[in-house]
């Protein structure tokens, strides 16, 4: 393997790590500061961080009047409404179960784009969503009427909420890809999502007392190394392997989570839930393998496989 691809290879395993603790992360934080006040201050750090990136490798890169509607709204929902459902959700159920969700994006990303886009499905594609739902469905359980009678039920319909928040993100960012490069488009979304988070932190109570050193050193985890580090080593990785190619690193997040999980947090994970996540994961493989043989162009493969970016997610994340 050349260096640049090895690099790459690393690049990409890292940035995955990074999203994959990320759950932990924000499991523990959101216990001292409320969500919102949370994402605030988590995309400070990536503001302050990417400006910097921004300032150095991409100084003439500017963003046009007419796309600021559209970066705006990518901002408000790939970002602070995305965050606003995980960080919640994430604080209503184990992290462990909140990632093997968050791993359904590029499935209902590719009924989003199917929609709106009328990009035809493919047998295989919608194979792959036969086997996601059928993952979905062990994932939470037979018993659907947890989901509005309790805690965890609750925990579910926010972080699928992020997933739908984090589809139209997606959708709204597609036209934008030709014009910018990933971390011109990374940096201005967050710009404007950090910007959007401010309302809703007046409506937050935060016990200042009760942030500690811990705390701290979490929230800079979260801003500097999920939502920019992780961002542009990630971008790094696909310019060198392509789209596809790197999408498929992504199925490595639920894993690092629920393992990291189980160790630290020592959160229990059923078997209904294994299967599920191991389901989940084998449906976008077969739908972003499918994408890598037929050599699907950039633009359609980057919105199937770009993910969390914000822990994607990014979405996330």
């Amino acid at each position: 393997m050349k260096n640049g691809k090895l690099l790459a290879v690393i690049g990409l395993i890292t940035a995955i790590t990074f999203w994959g603790l990320s759950f932990l992360s924000i499991k523990v934080t959101v216990v001292v500061l409320p969500p919102m006040t949370l994402g605030l201050l988590r995309f400070i750090v990536a503001s302050i961080f990417l400006s910097v990136a921004v300032k150095i490798k991409e100084p003439q890169t500017k963003l046009n009047k007419k796309d600021i509607p559209l970066v705006f709204s990518a901002g408000f929902w790939g970002v602070t409404i995305y965050f606003y459902f995980q960080n919640n959700g994430i604080k209503l159920m184990p992290a462990s179960t909140a990632s093997l969700v968050i791993a359904t994006i590029p499935i209902f990303a590719l009924i989003g784009e199917s929609i709106f886009f009328k990009t035809k499905l493919t047998r295989t594609k919608m194979i792959s969503v036969l086997v996601s739902f059928t993952g979905v469905f062990f994932i939470v359980g037979s018993d659907f009427h947890t989901l509005t009678s309790s805690q965890m039920g609750k925990g579910y319909l926010l972080m699928f909420g992020s997933v739908f928040c984090w589809v139209i993100y997606l959708l709204v960012t597609k036209p934008l890809f030709g014009k910018y490069s990933h971390l011109g488009i990374v940096y201005y979304q967050t710009l404007f999502g950090t910007l959007c988070f401010i309302p809703f932190v007046w409506f937050e109570k935060t016990q200042w007392a009760a942030v500690n050193g811990m705390v701290i050193l979490n929230v800079i985890y979260l801003g500097l190394f999920c939502s920019a580090v992780a961002y542009y080593i990630y971008a790094y990785g696909m310019e060198r392997l392509g789209v596809s190619a790197s999408a498929l690193y992504l199925n490595l997040m639920p894993m690092i989570t629920v393992i990291a999980s189980v160790i630290i947090l020592h959160e229990q994970v059923f078997a209904n839930q294994i299967w599920g996540g191991l389901l989940v994961i084998l449906s976008v493989c077969l739908a972003n393998l499918e994408g890598y043989k037929s050599k699907i162009n950039k633009e359609t493969e980057a919105v199937e496989g770009y993910l969390p970016c914000y822990d994607k997610a990014h979405s996330n994340q």
